[in-house]
């Protein structure tokens, strides 16, 4: 029986060279090194909690 996906939704976007040095560098920095996937699923959960947070000091 094949596994489940985790992430079954898929989508494709389109990174300029600055992003993806950014997240590169992000990346290397953290432990264990996660891949670009997950690097980017992270720095978007970041960046939503940072939103929401500044929304509620309003």
């Amino acid at each position: 029986m094949p596994r489940p996906e985790i992430y079954p939704i898929k989508k494709l976007v389109g990174l300029s060279e600055n992003m993806l040095e950014a997240i590169d560098k992000w990346r290397a920095k953290q432990r264990p090194i996660p891949n670009v996937s997950d690097a980017i699923r992270q720095l978007i959960e970041i960046g939503l909690k940072a939103r929401a947070g500044a929304k509620d000091r309003e």
